[in-house]
């Protein structure tokens, strides 16, 4: 399974427990030690999708698309934890006595743009250290509030458990909203607080959950030889493409400029100012940013190529 020639896009579906971070070691373990990051990380209660970079595609990170993020969860009414899911200790239960008309309406309610401080057990850094890592100890710090913008929310199921009450829901967002304090806030607009019990993450930017695979399913294909892993342009999302000739492929990988003279075919629709993705034999070899359009011009932003190796080799 050692394979340490692998560049490019790993979609997993994470199962619930283990950190992001235990997810990328493993994966980095299964490739031979290859470089491997991820663009978003999920709480250890999570499932759902973990985009990871492989190889050289690491260095892809800022200009892989993220937005919106897209979830399925579960709020349990009635119940407040420290948390605010339900890894946490219970501070108080109340009960629902509500009806699902009045959840749906406050779901629903939820959609817009307004700032949102991040829970005091998140991994936002303050003065250098996690969020948790204070509230562990008791300790309070004050998180900056940040704009997130909800641009869709709606409740799918409802259910009576005892004296409190579940409610299944969908949430289409911007990167960085918690969704443990959406379930927070959906309890205390209905008096009686509510915690988070199930996520799963089952979309970001352009990538599904629905095209993942779980750690298991990668390492049958590795075991049987099998492709796993997506060419490294993918992570790019619908980033323009323009093709260089083969000649010019050594020029780009070092950094060069591009001129309309080493172009391969036509450029329709490209804009000025553009990110573009620079493609060479089917390769991806940089990201570039347009300079001028006729005649063209590009100048690199970042380099991810190399003359004689394969975009995917893993």
């Amino acid at each position: 399974m050692r394979d340490l020639g692998c560049h490019g896009v790993l979609l997993i579906d994470k199962e619930e427990g283990p950190t992001s971070h235990d997810i990328v070691r493993e994966v980095r373990g299964l490739l031979g030690g290859a470089r491997v990051g991820h663009t978003g990380t999920l709480d250890p209660m999570a499932t759902g999708l973990l985009v990871l970079l492989v190889g050289r595609a690491t260095r892809l990170a800022p200009y892989v698309p993220g937005e919106p993020k897209v979830y399925s969860a579960r709020v349990l009414l009635g119940r407040e934890t420290e948390t605010m899911d339900m890894q946490g200790s219970v501070l108080r239960e109340k009960g629902f006595a509500g009806d699902v008309e009045e959840v749906k309406k406050v779901i629903e309610g939820l959609v817009g743009e307004w700032e949102q401080t991040p829970p005091a057990f998140s991994a936002v850094k303050h003065r250098g250290r996690p969020a948790y890592s204070y509230a562990r100890r008791g300790e309070q710090v004050e998180l900056a509030a940040r704009r997130v913008r909800i641009y869709r929310m709606e409740m799918t199921a409802f259910r009576r458990i005892g004296d409190m009450a579940e409610a299944d829901f969908v949430v289409e967002c911007s990167p960085g909203t918690y969704v443990r304090e959406l379930a927070s806030r959906i309890g205390t607009a209905l008096s009686c607080g509510g915690t988070l019990s199930r996520l799963r993450r089952e979309a970001s930017g352009p990538f599904k959950v629905v095209d993942a695979m779980t750690l298991e399913g990668v390492r049958r294909h590795l075991v049987l030889g099998e492709a796993c892993i997506r060419p490294m342009h993918e992570a790019l999302g619908g980033m323009r493409m323009v093709e260089v000739k083969e000649s010019c492929a050594g020029a780009v990988v070092n950094g060069a400029p591009i001129e309309e003279g080493m172009l391969l075919g036509a450029h329709e629709g490209v804009r000025q100012g553009e990110a573009v993705a620079v493609m060479g034999g089917g390769t991806l070899l940089a990201v570039h940013r347009v300079a001028r359009t006729s005649p063209f011009l590009s100048r690199p932003l970042r380099v991810v190529g190399a003359i004689g190796e394969d975009d995917v080799t893993g």
